[in-house]
């Protein structure tokens, strides 16, 4: 999944460098346009320096054996690492089985 990630990550840069192109195609075409032009430059250097440094994480994740599993989950995510929350403590409905949380009653015939 995280490999999936990385991928759509990539397929935007390259619709960035795209519509960068494609801007400079239309600044040439029409008379003083300097902020299509600017604008161009901007996308097509955003979406190399942005796809290189995509491509670098990409490669440091897969040599890492990040990309190996289907899930983005690292251990220990579940009990609240990094969120200030510890297991316990969690609020209404953000557990499976809430102790303050009721089953819902089902009504038979109506």
């Amino acid at each position: 999944m995280a490999q999936f990630t990385a991928d759509i990550a990539g397929m935007l840069e390259i619709f960035a460098i795209a519509a960068g192109l494609v801007l400079l195609h239309r600044a040439s075409k029409e008379g003083p346009a300097k902020l299509l032009n600017a604008a161009g430059w901007v996308l097509i250097a955003g979406g190399v320096v942005v796809g290189a440094c995509t491509t670098f994480y990409w490669f440091k994740y897969q040599s890492r054996g990040d990309l190996d599993s289907v899930h983005m989950g690292y251990p220990g995510m579940m009990d609240g690492a990094g969120t200030g929350m510890g297991p316990g403590m969690m609020g209404p409905g953000m557990g499976s089985m809430s102790p303050h949380r009721s089953q819902p009653s089902v009504e038979m015939g109506r």
